[in-house]
């Protein structure tokens, strides 16, 4: 047997996985992973859209020596068998490099740590030219001229990858500046999405800051777990060895409890099927979201479900996270614990739109509609106990009675359920459940009091119920006034 070391050529190898498939967002994130890695707790986002452009990520973490800087501009400079600490983002070795080279023909790094700076550079022209993994160093005259040098100037210790050279993004459109611009609004939002436990930490010790060109990010949060109407689930605990995942299912609060900011932040009203599912997060930092793995379907009544699950990195493997952390894999032998968790928070999106966010459990509301289960076919029924319809029907003759049933009857015929469903289903903001004016609702508040008064009822006890009426339950302002005015307690 012979043996025989073959060397990758490295101007073919580099150029190649270069097409690895990271996006831009996607690369910037891969960056500031390694600053969270090195405990950062600052990060400052530069760059320029004007030509020639230039991208520059600084960091306050413990920064690099020159052999170290070296190690870490090496391919595949660990292994992702290595045992890691458990904070640790990385795991191939090959983030800084394939990350920053995807985007740029240039990506330099400047380093600072034991009050010295070091600089090394990927220059994918230089390796043609030479043919050969052809590391470039600087010295420290040469890095005084070079963006974020001023950074590392003013810190202890500290990291800066500097991207440069944009031929893709060149290729790509004609208008590179706009497309530069785009993708740096794209990257905030990803970056304040993927990061948002880091930015939003509640120990100011663990907190992260990052900025885009001096401008603070502010975290996303998906499941909006600051929103009072917001339903937090049970937090359930799966073992693996002596490994743990954590799984927290959340229900977001129906629509019309929503702000313009609340929408924004789950990602407006037109994504939110979209983006109900798992949210898999690998040491607090986001790795995939909206999907629920083939468990079962998107659909439009389970859109307010979201369960974020935490994972630690000792269990990538099995997780099947890439190089790029931007895909995962559900491992076989929890896909049942976790389908149980799913059928029960998507159950509980379900009754939020049919319930409009009231705990069923709890429901003794006297609804105008009643849902009706006819040997599986579900319809829509007028509720015949409702207060109005009684003090009607004491107003008419036998016949107008009849002629009332008759048109009950027709408007439960005509419920429009196939367009409802369709308009509900596309999101539109001309779908609403309120549509009356609060004097409105008083005027028929004050009538039907009235006429309880006038037929000899207990107007104290049917004030106490009004609240319980799902029609005035959307009216609180009003049944407070109508207790007001007719001093009930």
């Amino acid at each position: 047997m012979k043996e025989k070391i073959v060397v990758p050529y490295a101007p073919i190898l580099v150029e190649s996985t270069r097409s690895i498939g990271y996006s831009f967002e996607a690369a910037v994130a891969d960056i500031i992973d390694n600053s969270i890695s090195a405990a950062a707790t600052e990060v400052r986002v530069c760059f320029m859209s004007h030509d020639p452009q230039w991208l520059c990520i600084e960091d306050n973490g413990w920064g690099m020596t020159a052999e170290e800087l070296e190690n870490a501009m090496r391919y595949g400079s660990q292994s992702s068998q290595n045992i890691r600490r458990k904070d640790d983002l990385g795991r191939f070795g090959l983030g800084l490099k394939m990350a920053s080279l995807s985007q740029c023909r240039k990506v330099t790094v400047l380093a600072k740590k034991e009050n010295k700076v070091c600089a090394a550079c990927w220059d994918l022209d230089y390796i043609v030219q030479q043919g050969d993994w052809a590391l470039k160093f600087y010295s420290e005259n040469e890095i005084k001229d070079m963006h974020g040098y001023s950074w590392l100037d003013v810190h202890d210790t500290g990291t800066v990858v500097i991207w440069e050279q944009f031929d893709r993004l060149k290729q790509g459109s004609s208008k590179v500046q706009r497309a530069f611009d785009e993708k740096i609004e794209v990257t905030r939002k990803h970056v304040a999405l993927v990061f948002h436990r880091f930015l939003e930490a509640e120990n100011p010790k663990n907190r992260l800051s990052v900025y885009f060109n001096g401008e603070a990010v502010t975290g996303i949060d998906p499941f909006l777990t600051k929103h009072p109407a917001t339903q937090p689930l049970s937090e359930q605990i799966l073992r693996i060895g002596t490994e743990e995942i954590r799984v927290k299912p959340y229900v977001l609060p129906y629509l019309n409890k929503m702000s313009r900011r609340d929408l924004e932040t789950i990602g407006g009203k037109d994504e939110l099927r979209q983006q109900q599912g798992f949210y898999i997060y690998r040491n607090k930092r986001l790795i995939i979201w909206g999907t629920w793995f083939r468990l079962i379907k998107q659909n439009e009544l389970g859109k307010l479900a979201r369960v974020r699950v935490d994972i630690p990195n000792s269990l990538d493997s099995i997780w099947e996270i890439d190089i790029k952390k931007s895909t995962a894999s559900l491992p076989h032998f929890i896909k049942k614990n976790l389908a149980d968790i799913v059928e029960n928070t998507v159950g509980r999106s379900e009754r939020v739109y049919k319930y409009r966010g009231r705990n069923v459990q709890t429901d003794n509301l006297i609804h105008v509609w009643n849902s009706i289960d006819d040997r599986g076919k579900l319809h829509y029924q007028i509720n015949r106990n409702l207060p109005v319809l009684g003090m009607l029907e004491k107003h008419l003759d036998d016949e107008g009675s009849v002629l009332l049933e008759s048109f009950i009857k027709m408007l439960e015929d005509a419920f429009p359920y196939a367009d409802v469903y369709y308009r509900m289903a596309k999101s539109e903001a001309n779908v609403t459940e309120s549509v009356l004016e609060n004097n409105d609702v008083y005027l028929i508040a004050d009538h039907m009091v009235q006429q309880v008064g006038a037929m000899g009822g207990d107007v104290s006890a049917f004030i106490n119920t009004m609240d319980k009426m799902d029609f005035f339950i959307k009216y609180p302002d009003v049944v407070r006034q109508i207790k007001e005015v007719y001093d009930n307690d």
